[in-house]
């Protein structure tokens, strides 16, 4: 008789085998997510950026630069609101309302 065991699946060996694909699922999750939340975001910063152009200024460079400075300040909170967010969807909802008040700030007249 041989010491060593079976080359057969055994229950030790299909366990990690589950454990390692829900680790993969979680990742591709994780990864789904904050690519939807860059786009998100994105898609924001690009309505802010027109929302700006819309401003009573006479300048039209005064206006890029107004909006790019609100861009830069909002744009990495966004993105981390958006991911950090995960448990509930909460971040992915506060980042599609952020989108939808820029879109509707967009259509309103000034």
């Amino acid at each position: 008789m041989s010491r060593t065991k079976s080359p057969g699946i055994t229950l030790s060996s299909a366990q990690p085998v589950t454990t390692k694909n829900q680790k993969r699922q979680a990742v591709f999750r994780r990864l789904g997510l904050l690519a939807v939340v860059c786009a998100l975001s994105f898609l924001t910063a690009h309505l802010i950026m027109l929302d700006t152009q819309r401003l009573p200024f006479e300048d039209m460079r005064l206006k890029t630069d107004l909006g790019g400075m609100v861009i830069a300040a909002l744009f990495p909170l966004l993105v981390l609101a958006g991911f950090a967010g995960r448990r509930h969807w909460w971040g992915l909802i506060l980042g599609l309302v952020v989108c939808g008040s820029a879109a509707l700030a967009g259509l309103l007249p000034l």
